[in-house]
């Protein structure tokens, strides 16, 4: 038996190739989700933070109010940050609508929306991406944004 010793090595060459890009191509989507659940994490320290009457769409007694007010605009200035993020095409198209279905749900609410109410007010222009977000009604992809 004769063995064509140089198509054995073409072979074993793209079989490494493959095997190589199948491990690259999975490291990414590793390091993508840990990026993400990094994101996940501040959010989740965040509402650790504010009332659960605030969560849950009640206002806040009187002296949680400015703890409560603190906490959602850096929760504001999160959202911002996770938009821009998928501006940038940093943020999988998944995670993203799940991401801002939560941004919509709580800006619903009561202690959100008068925050969110005030900075749009008092500080225009300080959120822009949550802005464009707001104005496309949570249906746009900022992808796709001009």
């Amino acid at each position: 038996m004769n063995i064509d010793w140089n198509s054995l090595v073409s072979v074993a060459t793209a079989v490494g190739v493959l095997i190589a890009a199948f491990q690259l191509r999975t490291s990414s989507k590793i390091a993508q989700s840990e990026f993400e659940d990094s994101i996940d994490q501040q959010y989740r320290a965040l509402a650790r933070g504010i009332p659960v009457d605030a969560l849950i769409g009640k206002s806040v007694s009187n002296d949680k109010k400015e703890m409560t007010r603190e906490l959602i605009y850096n929760y504001l200035d999160l959202c911002n940050e996770q938009i821009f993020l998928r501006r940038k095409k940093r943020i999988r198209k998944d995670t993203w609508v799940d991401w801002c279905a939560g941004i919509e749900s709580n800006l619903a609410k009561l202690e959100f929306e008068e925050v969110w109410s005030e900075v749009k007010k008092e500080a225009p222009q300080t959120f822009t991406f949550l802005e464009r977000l707001e104005k496309d009604r949570f249906k746009g992809d900022p992808t796709k944004w001009k």
